[in-house]
C-alpha cells in the first residue's frame, strides 16, 4: 500500500467489528455443506489478514480458548488498540501483529484463514500475496474466506 494510504489509514482507522459468517463454526458448517471435512473448531489455528484492531478475531479467541489466533494489519494504531483489548481480557491464545500481508511470512498452517473487507480496496500486488499465502498456508482441509465487493450492490460505492 502506497504510505499516503497507509498514513491516511492511521488517521481514520478501518471500523473494526466481528463478521459472524467468518466464525469458525460458521466457515466449517459451510465447508461441510459442500462435502469437504474442515478441522475440528475447538482446537483451529485461524489467521486474520487485515485484520484492524481484532474486533473480529478477539471474540472468536475468547469463544474457543483452545484455539490459536494470529491477526496482521498495516496499522500499528488499530494493533496497538486490539492488543489493548487482549491484555484488558487477558487472553493467551491471540497474537497481534503490525505487519503488512506483503511481508507476513509464517511457515505454519492454519485452518481457517479470513481475509475481509481488504482485497477489493488493495493493489494487485497485495491481491497476489493474499492468495499466496492461503495457498501456502491452509492447512489440509483447510477454509480460507476472501471478501471482495462485486457489482451491482457495490456500485453505489464506486
Amino acid at each position: 500500500m502506497p504510505s499516503s494510504q497507509a498514513s491516511s489509514y492511521e488517521e481514520v482507522p478501518y471500523e473494526s467489528e466481528p463478521f459472524p459468517y467468518t466464525h469458525p463454526d460458521s466457515l466449517a458448517t459451510v465447508a461441510a455443506l459442500y462435502g469437504m471435512t474442515p478441522p475440528p473448531v475447538e482446537r483451529c489455528r485461524v489467521l486474520e489478514l487485515g485484520c484492524a484492531s481484532g474486533r473480529n478475531l478477539i471474540p472468536m479467541a475468547v469463544a474457543l480458548p483452545e484455539g490459536r489466533f494470529v491477526g496482521i494489519d498495516l496499522s500499528q494504531r488499530q494493533i496497538a488498540d486490539g492488543r489493548a483489548l487482549v491484555a484488558e481480557l487477558n487472553l493467551a491464545n491471540i497474537e497481534l501483529e503490525p505487519l503488512s500481508i506483503l511481508d507476513f511470512r509464517d511457515p505454519g498452517r492454519f485452518d481457517y484463514i479470513i481475509c475481509h473487507g481488504v482485497y477489493s480496496w488493495v493493489p494487485a500486488a497485495v491481491q497476489d500475496r493474499i492468495l499466496a499465502i492461503c495457498a501456502e498456508n491452509l492447512a489440509p482441509n483447510g477454509v480460507a474466506y476472501v471478501s471482495y465487493n462485486t457489482y451491482p450492490g457495490w456500485h453505489v460505492r464506486g
